[in-house]
């Protein structure tokens, strides 16, 4: 079986953290060699250690710090990968060069679409740079291989495969919680889950919810972690909004509380495929979402409320319409939720196992004839 090295800033509580930690313990449990090369820990490195994954710290650098270059390197030679997977920005330039360096099949994840790198265009270019030498690209949404497709790079294939969900570990978590269903409370509890960063479009909603009376009786949940967490509290705050906004950091049981969730917002200005949506609809919770190509790609009109991008008033009135119609939000849930039955985690390491021995095939392909 491979020698896997999967490159990861952190292990904190976002999307990609998830999927590598999933995948990662799912390739340990298949007799494959698996290490995580991190930064910094976080929430699913307990998760990794458990599962028999060896987690490496590389230290805290920034960037395309020097010394993280010359660990990286270092951690390579020591443990000789088959394979050396990276996820996000800064570890697809950091382990991309050092997987060139020392001649190692590299594949780079996808986990977002073009709108992610209009303001960091010199480190795109050099990730779509370093891309030319990766044996594939893997996206987990349409968008995501448009992005590349546009690029044309030549002979290097790029691949889709979904982001998996814990079908079963959802619905328990769901079933077993002690939050109050919807029906016992006269408050409607909404969530929004998610990083507190820009793309997110928590102005948004924070301004919806001011515009809706408060006789409607809703609170809203952030939960996350983030850059503007001190913003929206200021925004909160200067709206008198305290008493119906609450932000919370990131809790790993965070789908225990879609029991008693009316629904869950997600205003995403982009996305790749957003775990937090896809988990949602498979625990059959309601869900209103911006209209964006990313949640268009799986959800429409009879299985999800779609909002048009930063339009606090028709959110207002979306949430509005959606709380005053309970058997249409039901139906919605329950047509959203079929989408999701296909999304495991066995399929998605079949994928990557796949990807990963034709990559390593072409590979030794090439030397023969070099």
């Amino acid at each position: 079986m491979y020698k896997v090295l999967h490159l990861i800033p952190t292990l904190a509580g976002g999307g990609a953290e998830r999927q590598l930690s999933m995948l990662a313990v799912e390739q340990s449990l298949r007799g494959m060699d698996v290490h995580v090369g991190i930064r910094c820990g976080g929430v699913f490195e307990a998760l990794l250690r458990k599962s028999g994954v060896k987690i490496h710290f590389l230290g805290n650098y920034k960037g395309i710090h020097p010394l993280l270059l010359f660990r990286v390197s270092k951690l390579i030679k020591k443990i000789k990968p088959d394979i050396i997977q990276t996820w996000l920005l800064q570890m697809d330039i950091v382990g991309g060069l050092v997987a060139i360096w020392n001649s190692v099949t590299l594949i780079i994840s996808e986990r977002t679409s073009d709108l992610a790198y209009k303001g960091i265009k010199k480190q795109a270019w050099l990730r779509c740079y370093l891309a030319r030498y990766a044996a594939a690209i893997v996206a987990n949404s349409s968008n995501g291989v448009d992005y590349w497709h546009n690029i044309k790079l030549k002979k290097i294939p790029v691949y889709k495969v979904a982001n998996a969900i814990d079908i079963s570990a959802i619905r328990s978590a769901v079933s077993n919680s002690k939050e109050k269903p919807e029906h016992n409370s006269t408050v409607h509890e909404i969530l929004v889950v998610g990083r507190y960063s820009t793309e997110k479009a928590s102005d948004t909603i924070i301004q919806s919810i001011n515009l809706i009376p408060d006789d409607y009786n809703i609170h809203v949940t952030f939960i996350g972690e983030g850059p503007l967490y001190d913003e929206m509290i200021n925004s909160i705050t200067e709206a008198g909004l305290n008493g119906r906004i609450t932000l919370l950091p990131f809790l790993p049981s965070w789908w225990e509380k879609l029991k008693g969730a009316s629904a869950l917002i997600s205003m995403s200005r982009f996305e790749g495929q957003p775990n937090v949506v896809i988990e949602t609809m498979s625990a059959g919770c309601p869900l209103i979402v911006s209209d964006i190509p990313a949640h268009r790609e799986f959800l429409d009109e009879e299985s999800a409320m779609l909002v048009p991008l930063d339009n606090a008033i028709v959110l207002a009135e979306t949430i509005v319409a959606h709380l005053s119609d309970n058997d249409s939000a039901k139906y919605r849930a329950m047509k959203a939720m079929t989408y999701t039955e296909n999304l495991t985690i066995q399929l998605t390491a079949d994928a990557y196992e796949s990807i990963y021995t034709k990559a390593l095939r072409d590979s030794n392909r090439e030397c023969l004839f070099k």
